[in-house]
């Protein structure tokens, strides 16, 4: 097989499965264990056709929150031993008791690092990993007319190296496979498979998103999309979990109409079942995914273009709206609501990073450059970006259209209010929190303008106006300065909040002014205020 740097996206047809497997374990062992597959004495037990084998990764090895292999494992006074970061994060929540066994923990400092276990593992992934690999490339070479034993070997050993890889050799391991073609065969095998190979495969599709962005679209073209969907349906917690983390994926794609264009096709009732299902998950998710189940949710019934339940968007945003208080406490729910709220402004590079807040800064004239992440990146989508330029005008008409029908939903869904949970944040004093939380009330008051009275009540953006004139005249960073003008100038344009502005001027005049040579939206609204003080 000759070698490429580039994704093939018209695999489906030309695929060599046989070939394809034990090349991709010839490089597998090359690129994890940094040499050439080498013979081995091989285990002496096999393995079975449901792929159980002798050599699975021990319990012992394993995180039990998680379901990870321990890269930096500590032991509790219980007996239990947990990767440090995630125990660390258990016990900084108030939990004062070790999370299997719920007895009581008398020391609440993280111990030292078990450096017999982390031996342990590290001597059995270099010395196991060998073995069960250079077994398994034998087998698929030697497994006749199975061709279905050896797509599922390839899948269940591909799963549990990646899981015995730390974050770095993953990468590399990924990027290694994915010159050879490795995403068409897990996109085969999500489409074909069976459902035990749908549960790892979904994995490893994200895990190449993360390993190369450009992957995001392929996956998005090529997959089954009712395959997917009705995944959502299963029992199984994992594999909906599993499939949610993949759509969630799938959703940032640089284009508006190319999100929409992953609805294409879908009978309007698959839609409306897909979303029941992940409304339905929403209930059964940890908290901590909610809003992201939430966002998902949305852009559901955004993107679909037809009349669906209110039920769902309550659920949703009431969801986000909880999520939102919950991250005035929980520093890791605060770092998802963030991701969830830059993702909902729906505003994406070529490669699928979230460029929402770079966008809203480029409109008030303060970023140079958006869109460009890197001079490597804009080289290799020169071509993509060429195409995309002549679609902007009615790609961007989309987006604001996106934006306008986003603003409706949040302030005129849900039992709870989000405006004003996100005034809440907008003093919460944690800076990253206000940057973003600036951003997401830049657009929801760009678009306030277009919406009917009815669709809002405009008494419950006051406490978001107060918070908009802290930052302007407290803010710690010169973007939260700018943003929160930007949003002011968007509020003037509202002539009942323009009402409101000139009689607190006196207020935030002076910063305002400061800004004057920083951002346009700044100077802009300055003369607002400032013409109407002359006139009076």
């Amino acid at each position: 097989m000759k070698e490429t740097t580039t994704l093939k996206t018209n695999m489906l047809d030309s695929f060599a499965p046989a070939d394809l497997t034990k090349f991709i374990f010839s490089r597998i062992t090359k690129a994890a264990l940094e040499q050439e597959t080498e013979e081995v004495v091989l285990p002496a037990q096999g393995v079975d056709y449901v792929g159980r084998t002798s050599t699975n990764i021990p319990q012992e090895f394993i995180c039990p929150l998680t379901g990870l292999i321990f890269e930096d494992p500590v032991t509790l006074e219980t007996g239990q031993t947990f990767e440090r970061a995630s125990i660390k994060s258990w016990i900084s929540k108030g939990n004062r008791t070790c999370p299997v066994t719920r007895r009581s923990l008398e020391c609440q400092n993280v111990p030292c690092s078990n450096f017999i276990l982390k031996r342990v593992i590290t001597n059995w992934k270099s010395e196991h990993w060998r073995q069960l690999l250079a077994y398994f490339s034998k087998l698929a070479g030697n497994s006749g007319g199975h061709g279905w034993l050896k797509n599922e070997i390839a899948v269940s050993v591909l799963e549990q190296l990646l899981i015995a890889l730390n974050q770095d050799q993953r990468k590399a391991a990924l990027v290694q496979l994915l010159s050879l073609g490795i995403l068409q065969f897990l996109i085969e095998r999500f489409n074909r498979g069976n459902a035990r190979e749908k549960i790892c495969v979904s994995v490893l599709l994200c895990s190449c998103i993360e390993a190369d962005t450009n992957c995001r679209n392929v996956v998005a073209r090529n997959v089954d999309k009712i395959r997917l969907l009705n995944l959502l349906q299963r029992a199984e917690l994992v594999l909906r979990r599993n499939t949610f983390l993949l759509l969630t994926e799938l959703i940032c794609l640089n284009r508006r109409k190319d999100a929409k264009f992953f609805f294409k096709g879908l009978h309007k009732d698959n839609i409306v079942k897909a979303m029941h299902d992940l409304q339905t998950y929403l209930q059964d998710c940890p908290c901590e995914q909610k809003i992201m189940v939430a966002v998902l949710l949305l852009h559901f019934n955004l993107l679909a273009e037809t009349d669906m339940p209110s039920t769902y968007r309550d659920d949703a945003v009431d969801a986000m709206t909880l999520a939102l208080e919950r991250s005035l406490s929980d520093g890791r729910s605060r770092e998802i609501c963030c991701k969830a709220l830059l993702i909902l402004g729906g505003y994406f590079s070529f490669s699928g990073k979230i460029m929402t807040e770079d966008w809203i800064l480029k409109q008030a004239g303060f970023l140079e450059g958006f869109g460009v992440e890197n001079p490597v990146e804009e080289q290799n989508n020169a071509l993509a970006d060429a195409t995309v330029m002549t679609m902007e005008d009615e790609e961007q008409e989309t987006r604001e259209k996106w934006l306008l029908d986003a603003s409706a939903l949040l302030i005129g869904s849900g039992k709870k209010s989000f405006v004003e949970a996100l005034s809440k944040c907008l003093g919460s004093g944690n800076s990253e929190m206000v940057r973003i939380c600036l951003t997401t009330v830049a657009w929801l008051s760009s678009a306030l303008a277009s919406l009917n009275d009815s669709e809002f009540e405009l008494s419950a953006f006051l406490a978001v106006i107060t918070q908009l004139i802290e930052c302007l005249q407290h803010g710690d960073l010169i973007e939260h300065k700018v943003l929160a003008s930007m949003c002011l100038l968007n509020f003037s344009r509202i002539q009942e909040c323009r009402v409101l502005l000139l009689m607190i001027a006196e207020d935030f005049v002076g910063p305002l002014e400061s800004l004057v040579e920083v951002t346009w939206t700044a100077k802009e609204l300055y003369a607002i205020i400032y013409c109407a003080v002359e006139e009076r």
